[in-house]
């Protein structure tokens, strides 16, 4: 078992810089170059600058966008989103320079307890990007299911709100500082992270479970804090980090969580994130890999924070949080195609585009011995709202528990 896994992302990283070897280095091209559809792209700039004051993506000011997403997962039913993005150059006259962003989003799920969160991630480029902030706040209040740690507790839950849910709420902190390491695309920096989590409301499985128990868990709630810092660093040479056609993104990161600095818990946490994307065939088609893995260790973790696979945008055939263990494992590659259709009919047919995926993740007790193997795949439809910014629909299989789910949301999953 341990031997496929490793063969299986060995294969892939092999892959990976064979492509990064046979890509080419020329300047990203946009995806449209029809005269009819650069028509219809500056309609659709006019109105946007009616409704929401955008400036025109030429013109490099700044610009607003509206963030909607809809997702159907087991148990929870539908949860809506709505928020809103501003993004700006730092400075305008940098051609290589990407946009910042500041993200605004609020999630509502109508179950009963009553469910939502609120969140804001920016990203901001600043010194001729020779600094990089980077942030996560967010504050939820969420039902969530536990099924306990390790893969035979996991597999085919039965999705009891009067066994196997709790209340989640926690409030987030987590900022990082980088700095450029000479090479244009590698930045490392300081990576602070401060958490409060209460679980409240426990049913009977989650209150009875060990975990819970270990960390001073009673009938009703417990609480936790972290508070923890530690070392991150990245390679991007993305050609648009929203939605790239070539480059690579390899992101490291490890933590350290202690009492030291006023949290009540402890333990460390290791994450790698790989991707990789290669243009094919006249830039109209993608081929895209994602590997990651995430580590937790420690012989007191809280159950919150133990590493897990599933979600929206990361492994899209199970829901989050689904499986928790201390060491999780994935790999799954994505084709991405757009239509390229002549005449008319063009100028609607080819803001249109598919895309096809599989992949496998791995859950385990630590970083070298894991379980069963966790499949997925699924397909999508795209439609480019304007160049670089598209809207989804996708629905992922899961043949280990049967499940299917469906996502509505924007920009690519990885």
């Amino acid at each position: 078992m341990k031997f496929r896994v490793i063969a299986f992302v060995c294969l892939l990283g092999l892959c990976g810089m064979w492509a990064a070897m046979a890509q080419n280095q020329a300047d990203s091209v946009l995806l449209y170059e029809n005269t009819a559809l650069d028509k219809l792209l500056k309609l659709q700039g006019d109105v946007s600058d009616f409704v929401f004051r955008e400036a025109n993506v030429l013109q490099r000011g700044p610009m607003f966008r509206l963030l909607p997403s809809v997702k159907r997962t087991p148990g929870y039913g539908f949860s809506f989103g709505l928020g809103g993005a501003v993004s700006f150059y730092t400075d305008k006259t940098n051609l290589r320079l990407s946009r910042s962003e500041v993200p605004l989003y609020f999630s509502v799920a109508f179950s009963k307890p009553f469910s939502y969160s609120i969140g804001c991630d920016p990203v901001l480029y600043l010194a001729s990007d020779a600094l990089r902030l980077r942030a996560e706040i967010s504050y939820r209040n969420w039902l969530e299911y536990y099924f306990g740690v390790g893969y035979s507790l996991n597999h085919s839950p039965q999705y009891g709100k009067d066994r196997y849910t709790y209340e989640s709420r926690m409030v987030r902190f987590k900022p990082n500082v980088q700095l450029r390491l000479g090479n244009r695309f590698l930045y490392g920096g300081v990576v602070v992270d401060v958490w409060n989590e209460k679980v409240a409301n426990p049913e009977l499985f989650v209150a009875s479970d060990p975990h819970f128990l270990e960390l001073g868990g009673g009938e009703s709630s417990h609480s936790a804090t972290g508070t923890g810092v530690g070392l991150n660093v990245c390679y991007d040479s993305r050609d648009v980090p929203n939605d790239a056609y070539r480059g690579i993104y390899l992101s490291a990161e490890a933590m350290l969580y202690t009492t030291a600095l006023g949290g009540n818990v402890k333990y460390g946490t290791v994450a790698v994130d790989y991707r990789q994307y290669v243009q094919l065939q006249g830039r109209k088609q993608v081929l895209a890999w994602n590997i990651t893995s995430s580590n937790v260790l420690g012989n007191h973790v809280p159950f919150m924070r133990y590493a897990t696979i599933g979600g929206v945008n990361t492994f899209r055939g199970y829901y989050n949080y689904q499986y928790r263990d201390k060491s999780m494992l994935t790999a799954q590659v994505e084709y991405r195609y757009w239509l390229q259709v002549g005449g008319n009919w063009g100028v609607l047919l080819n803001r249109f585009g598919f895309a096809a995926w599989a992949g496998t993740g791995v859950i385990g007790e630590n970083i070298v011995r894991y379980d069963h193997l966790l499949p997925q795949a699924g397909v999508g439809i795209r439609f480019a709202l304007r160049d670089r910014l598209n809207f989804r629909f996708d629905v992922a299989h899961n043949p280990i528990d049967g499940d299917t789910l469906w996502y509505m949301s924007f920009s690519e999953a990885f």
